[in-house]
């Protein structure tokens, strides 16, 4: 097994027993430069795209993929998404777990649409 293979089924471990990967979590003291939060970055999307072709997942189920792609996109933390859709941040972090977590939920197309519009209104009036 090479370094990236372990790399991931650590992230999957993670994810699996914390609910979360801790990628975007700030330190007081940064241990991991832009190049290295990149890459595992990287990895924990190709996790995630991996579980759901597994999965043969819905486009309703979809959701909780395409809260990932905005979040990485927008550069958005848990918490802003909480305050944006008005959920707790437990609730998130369950949205953007993997799939095979028992802390995974769903994301509704209600979910999503509420998040969505919030975000947009927050792009305009942030001029982002």
């Amino acid at each position: 097994m090479g370094y990236r293979e372990l790399l991931k089924n650590y992230i999957r471990h993670l994810e699996l027993v914390a609910g979360d990967n801790f990628i975007e979590h700030d330190t007081n003291e940064p241990v991991l430069g832009k190049r290295d939060l990149g890459e595992l970055r990287t990895l924990a999307a190709e996790i995630h795209r991996e579980a759901y072709r597994a999965a043969e997942v819905s486009r309703v189920e979809n959701y909780n993929y395409r809260l990932r792609v905005l979040m990485n996109r927008h550069a958005l933390t848990a918490d802003q998404v909480a305050d944006l859709t008005g959920v707790a941040r437990h609730q998130v972090r369950a949205w953007r777990t993997n799939p095979d977590s028992d802390r995974y939920r769903v994301m509704s197309e209600e979910e999503f649409a509420r998040f969505e519009s919030a975000l947009n209104e927050w792009l305009e009036t942030s001029g982002s």
